[in-house]
């Protein structure tokens, strides 16, 4: 078996897993599934079992680093790795362990590992890219103010009310093509350059970014599965996008609202703000405060703490990479997770 070929192999099942434990995590925790119900069949708890996938999911997440980095050269590491999850896991954890420790265990060509040390040494470092600002730092300022005031404040609420769900569908298509317009016109040779550089490096941009983000995005769902526990309910945020039909809320979250909100609240910010951990400090908050809308209780607010460990992530990738493509990658898989959860969830 040749090391392209393994390499895919490995990938493609500890995403799997990872993306299942993720919604196996959700089911348990909104009653889908119900260890308790099955007495003595299943002799621990939902929340043990979810801490357990929780755990599962990390390994599953440093695994992938280590796979996309060299799955040859990190051997001992990954087998060591899929005896973890083996040990811990659910049934698709244990077939996936297996599977990864026999193809690790695949004889590879010297020709094909002499192929994979050369690129590695070629691509050790992400690509350096020179900084594309087409104006003043004051007008993508101006365009941000405006978009904030018009989109994310109570400026909002002195527009007319739409009727009935057409309506607000239409008003909230319309604003995003101003957001839109507004944003990528400006940032579009950036755009352009950012996403073919992006495609051509992907798997260097993946194991750079994966184990910051993964880390972040695992400290996330404990926080946040621990704060709906709490408070008894969801951010009203979330509960709106719920009542859409499910295609649109696909379009929206995985499409439109990663290429907007990256570039407002990163490639925008990030002109204005060029101090790194004043940009990180910022962007976070932002990012964090604007997802949370408060109406039932004021412990809606305690939200704001998973929501910037999520923008935290964003704004460190984005320091890191200077790509807003991949920004825009990230962002989209990490909504893309949460459709499936709500397709599984009914």
């Amino acid at each position: 078996m040749n090391q392209k070929t393994k390499k895919r192999i490995l990938i493609i099942s500890t995403l799997f897993v990872l993306i299942m434990n993720i919604i196996y995590i959700f089911q348990l925790y909104f009653g889908v599934i119900n260890l308790e119900s099955f007495g003595d069949t299943f002799p621990i708890s939902n929340e043990s079992q979810m801490l357990i996938l929780v755990f599962c999911a990390l390994v599953n997440t440093v695994a992938m680093f280590f796979i996309i980095k060299n799955p040859i050269n990190n051997k001992k590491k990954l087998i060591t790795l899929n005896v973890l999850q083996i040990l811990f896991g659910t049934i698709y954890n244990i077939i996936s362990g297996v599977l990864n420790i026999v193809i690790l265990c695949r004889k590879t060509s010297d020709l094909d590992i002499e192929e994979e040390s050369a690129q590695e040494q070629e691509k050790k470092e992400l690509p350096v890219l020179e900084d594309i600002t087409k104006y003043k730092w004051y007008a993508y300022f101006i365009i941000f103010v405006f978009l904030f005031i018009i989109c994310y404040t109570p400026a909002l609420d002195l527009l007319p009310i739409p009727d009935d769900k057409t309506s607000v569908l239409i008003s909230i298509i319309l604003l995003y093509i101003i957001q839109f317009s507004l944003l990528v016109i400006p940032m579009w040779n950036e755009l352009k350059r950012d996403f073919i550089v992006f495609k051509n490096n992907f798997g260097l941009y993946l194991s750079k970014m994966l184990p910051q983000f993964g880390i972040i995005t695992i400290i996330y769902l404990i926080c946040n599965l621990s704060l709906i526990s709490l408070v008894g309910n969801i951010p009203t945020n979330q509960a709106i996008l719920t009542s859409w039909p499910i295609y649109i809320t696909a379009l929206l979250a995985i499409i439109i609202a990663p290429i907007i909100e990256e570039l407002m609240f990163r490639g925008f910010i990030r002109k204005f703000i060029r101090n790194d951990i004043l940009f990180v400090i910022i962007s976070t908050l932002i990012f964090g405060a604007l997802h949370v809308t408060v109406s039932d209780s004021i412990e809606q607010f305690l939200f704001i703490i998973p929501y910037s460990l999520l923008g935290l992530a964003f704004s460190l990738n984005y320091v890191r990479t200077k790509n807003i493509a991949s920004n825009i990658f990230l962002h989209s898989a990490w909504n893309s997770i949460g459709v499936i959860g709500m397709l599984i969830l009914g």
